[in-house]
């Protein structure tokens, strides 16, 4: 069974691991910690009380956004990452946001599936935006409405 309950900044060293396993240019401690305050939430999915993904959203006004979320890699294919975006709606939900926003890889086909199975619409892209192996890539611009 799983849990969701949100994150303290004590934990930004274990967040800091998963995210490196997971992503091949991760967010630094740095960013994990400018990202505990006021305007943003962050959630994290346990397992029989072990830490197997997150989320970072931010919230000003009437949109959201959510700026990152990572699943363990041990632990994918398991569906935690729709539970997580499920959890991050319906804060927003909570919050009264009218829109929800992201940003994600071109590559990231998968991501790009389970956004498109909640709801997210493309908006744009952003070209050149993302640095990968090849040199950049665009980010896709998605929006949920609410």
């Amino acid at each position: 069974m799983t849990e969701i309950r949100p994150l303290e900044p004590k934990q930004i060293a274990e967040l800091y691991l998963i995210e490196q396993a997971a992503n091949p240019y991760p967010w630094s401690e740095k960013v994990f910690a400018s990202c505990f305050g006021e305007r943003y939430f962050s959630f994290g999915i346990y397992l029989q009380g072990q830490l197997q993904g997150f989320y970072f959203g931010q919230h000003i006004a009437v949109e959201a956004q959510l700026f990152n979320i990572c699943v363990r890699v041990d632990a994918q294919g398991q569906g935690l990452g729709a539970q997580l975006l499920q959890h991050f709606i319906a804060q927003c939900q909570q919050r009264q946001v009218l829109d929800a926003w992201l940003e994600v890889r071109e590559s990231a086909k998968h991501a790009i599936q389970l956004y498109q199975k909640y709801g997210f619409i493309e908006t744009g892209r952003r070209v050149n935006y993302y640095v990968n192996a090849a040199g950049r890539e665009a980010a896709v611009l998605m929006a949920l409405p609410l």
